[in-house]
């Protein structure tokens, strides 16, 4: 497997959590501070201000998590390259 492809693997599997993750934890933040469950967009009774609202900061959220999800996964490939165990095996996966 090319460094490349490994790279992928991970920073896409680290962000995809990081999103899910930050998902999660603001739908049970919204439901412990409000007290009921968050809203449902395409529910006809939410008007559109408050379905706007809750698109952008999942929006937001979610997008920083990612981020951070991948800088995350990014450190620590240098981290494997920069060790000699590491190293070892980066090489075991390239065969």
């Amino acid at each position: 497997m090319k460094e490349e492809t490994l790279w992928t693997l991970v920073s896409s599997g680290v962000a995809i959590a990081a999103g899910v993750a930050a998902r999660n934890s603001m739908q049970k933040t919204y439901q412990r501070k409000i007290g009921k469950p968050p809203l449902d967009t395409y529910d006809a009774d939410v008007g559109w201000r408050h379905a706007l609202l809750w698109g952008a900061a999942s929006g937001v959220l979610v997008g920083m998590a990612r981020i951070v999800g991948q800088r995350i996964g990014s450190e620590a490939m240098h981290r494997a390259k920069r060790s000699r165990r590491g190293r070892r095996l980066l090489r075991r996966l390239e065969s």
